[in-house]
Parts: structure tokens; C-alpha cells; sequence
């Protein structure tokens, strides 16, 4: 992959193995990472021992350089390939529902040079979009700029397009409004559930599905019709959509779910529909454990690079979380970090043959260092 992409051209020292490398070390051992992490981390035993490099020393300036010029082509080849192993691997483990939704991290303009202005607050801020599949493993990912994908009707849209699959259904929020987009995913084969406003004009088609109301444990469900939507300057739908009309229990509120499926019971659309909480918890996970909200690189380039990075060592603690029954992420990622770390240390102890004193040689630092160097 490194030669396919070309990662390495005009680089010697940090080429893109050893920096995939740390940042998934550095991202799997540490809560908050960045920049002087990154340079105390690739300067430990540990990390040389994992870099195989004699050479011991760099500066933070010199891996932010690297992270802003480095081809993000190369991560993306490693995220995919990540994500083709481990789908074998879990099989049927992974559900049938692709879960779609997008997350906004907020920096500083005098930080960014990338990003769309928020506006109307007193401090200026720019905002960047990353957009998300999801169905145990994070499938797909996006990640927006421009001030033209402020609306999910274009992000959201563009990403699930892109992993449209007829096996899956697809579930997403109702950022998505656009009711030509409705059109076009159902044109496309594309199965889905979502939410529209409780004050959208419907115009029913084929009337109350339902003889009596249903009651879940969550919804009263009133009435189940296949209807047309209006747009924009009343433009009616060209396909029937089914509208599921519910009241939630708890709190009164309305609710109108819409899908384009035919065969699949009313309440069960409305469970289905729960599963996309599965795609918050995950963007509360890599955010809280992963510093997915902090940016060590402020560049399109850096961000890009971080991004895939921090994807494949979520999939690698999914996958570990998964296999091992460890409910909590917190303590699925303390449990990987440690096991990695013992078995770094086991190797060291076993090349070294009990005897610390030949780390240097092994490592390929000069023999003259002195104890506290060592």
C-alpha cells in the first residue's frame, strides 16, 4: 500500500509505516493525544522497539510537518483494508442496517485555514463536518469543508449514495429533507427509514394500513399510509412513501417516520428505527476516548490522516471489545493498551534473553549510552 500510493517518496525518516504506526500507538495509549505526545512516544524503548529504527530523536515541528504533507491516500488504503478484514472476520456479528449520521467539530479561524464559518457569535469560528456509516463497523466516511455541505440534504446524501446497497437498509436522522432525495434513493433501490416533520404536507395515497392502533413500549402507533410528499413550490413526489404516524408515550409528542419498504410490519419500522442510536453512541466513543473532537493538525491534509487513523483503531477496540464480552469502550480500550503493552515488553525480554543491558544493541542505539540515557 505504501508503494501503491506513494507515500514514501521524498521521505527517509518518518515514512508512512512509522507514522501510521504512531499514531496508532499514541492514539491507543493515551486519552489526549497530540503533537508532543506523538514525539515523546516515537523517543521511548517501547515505540522503537515496535519502529525498528535506530533513530531515537525528532521533533514535534518535524511530525507536524510530516502529517501536513503526507499522502492521506495511503490511510485511506489502510482504513479500507481494515475495514475488508474485520467484516469478514465479525460475518454475521454485523447487522443488516447501515446507520448514517454526521458529527461537527468547532475550532478557532485563527487555527484553521480549512472550514465554513459558523457566524453570528462574537468569537469566530470555523466548523468541519465528518459524515459517518455505520453497522458495527464504521463502513463508510466523509468529511466536509466547504460551506455548501452545512446542509445534511447534500452530506449526509453524498455518503450514503456512495455505499448504496440493496442488502442493507439504511437508516438516517431527519436532517435529510429534501424530498427529491427521497425520489432518487428509492429510484436507486435504496431501502430506508428516517423521520420527517410533524407538519409536512402528505397527501395519502393508499389509506390506514392499520385497523386498530398498535402500542410498543415506547409508541402509540396511530395510522400506517402510503402517501406523497411536497417540496419545494409544492412540487409533489413521484414515488407513494409509507407514513407512520405515531405518539410517544413517555411524552406526548407526535412523531412521523417514513420509509419506502413494503414488507415489513409497522412496528417493527419503528424498531428499526431505533438502531441508529448505534451511530451516536459510536461518534460519543471516539470522541470521549479517542479525542476524535481535538485536532493535533489543522490542515485538510493532517485532518484527513488523523481521521483514518483514529477509524482503524476504533475498529481494532470494536473488534477487541467484541471478541473479549467487554462491555464498557473505557475499558475495552485500558485492556488493549495493556495487553499491548505486555507484549511489547514479553519480546523486549525475550530478544534481550533477561538482560536489559542489551536493549541498546537490539535497538540499534550507540553502546556508550549511559544508564539514565538508556
Amino acid at each position: 500500500m505504501a508503494i501503491e500510493s506513494g507515500v514514501n517518496k521524498y521521505s527517509k525518516k518518518l515514512q508512512g509505516e512509522v507514522v501510521f504506526k504512531l499514531l496508532l500507538y499514541c492514539l491507543t495509549t493515551h486519552k489526549n493525544n497530540s503533537l508532543r505526545t506523538m514525539q515523546s512516544s516515537y523517543e521511548s524503548i517501547v515505540f522503537q522497539y515496535l519502529n525498528a529504527n535506530p533513530s531515537s530523536k525528532i521533533s514535534h515541528s518535524a511530525i507536524s510537518d510530516r502529517l501536513n504533507t503526507i499522502k492521506p491516500e495511503y490511510f485511506e488504503l489502510l482504513f479500507n483494508n481494515c475495514v475488508s478484514t474485520y467484516k469478514k472476520i465479525l460475518g454475521n456479528e454485523l447487522d443488516d442496517f447501515l446507520k448514517f449520521d454526521s458529527t461537527i467539530v468547532t475550532e478557532s479561524a485563527k487555527l484553521m485555514n480549512i472550514g465554513y464559518d459558523t457566524g453570528g457569535d462574537s468569537v469566530n469560528h470555523k466548523q468541519l463536518k465528518f459524515t459517518i456509516g455505520f453497522n458495527g463497523l464504521p463502513m463508510a466516511v466523509d468529511f466536509y469543508h466547504q460551506k455548501s455541505y452545512t446542509s445534511e440534504n447534500k452530506a449526509l446524501k453524498e455518503t450514503i449514495l456512495k455505499v448504496n446497497n440493496s442488502n442493507t437498509i439504511t437508516l438516517f436522522d431527519k436532517g435529510i429533507t429534501s424530498r427529491d432525495t427521497f425520489d432518487e434513493f428509492t429510484s436507486k433501490g435504496l431501502k430506508f427509514i428516517s423521520k420527517i416533520g410533524n407538519n409536512s404536507k402528505i397527501e395519502i395515497g393508499v389509506k390506514n394500513k392499520l385497523r386498530k392502533q398498535i402500542e410498543t413500549k415506547t409508541l402509540k402507533i396511530k395510522s400506517d399510509s402510503w402517501c406523497y410528499l411536497f417540496g419545494k413550490n409544492k412540487v409533489k413526489t413521484k414515488n407513494l412513501f409509507r407514513i407512520i404516524e405515531a405518539v410517544i408515550i413517555k411524552t406526548k409528542e407526535p412523531i412521523l417516520f417514513i420509509t419506502n419498504i413494503e414488507d415489513v410490519d409497522t412496528s417493527d419500522i419503528t424498531e428499526y428505527y431505533k438502531k441508529r442510536w448505534d451511530i451516536e453512541v459510536f461518534f460519543k466513543y471516539i470522541k470521549q476516548e479517542l479525542n476524535f473532537s481535538k485536532f493535533i493538525c489543522r490542515t485538510e491534509n493532517g485532518i484527513k490522516v488523523v481521521l483514518y487513523s483514529t477509524l482503524i483503531v476504533a475498529i481494532l477496540l470494536l473488534v477487541y471489545k467484541k471478541l473479549n464480552q467487554i462491555k464498557s469502550f473505557k475499558f475495552a480500550k485500558q485492556k488493549f493498551a495493556q495487553e499491548l503493552e505486555f507484549e511489547i515488553i514479553k519480546h523486549i525480554i525475550e530478544l534481550s534473553g533477561g538482560n536489559p543491558n542489551k536493549l541498546p544493541e537490539i535497538l540499534g542505539f550507540p553502546p556508550n549510552l549511559n544508564s539514565s540515557e538508556q
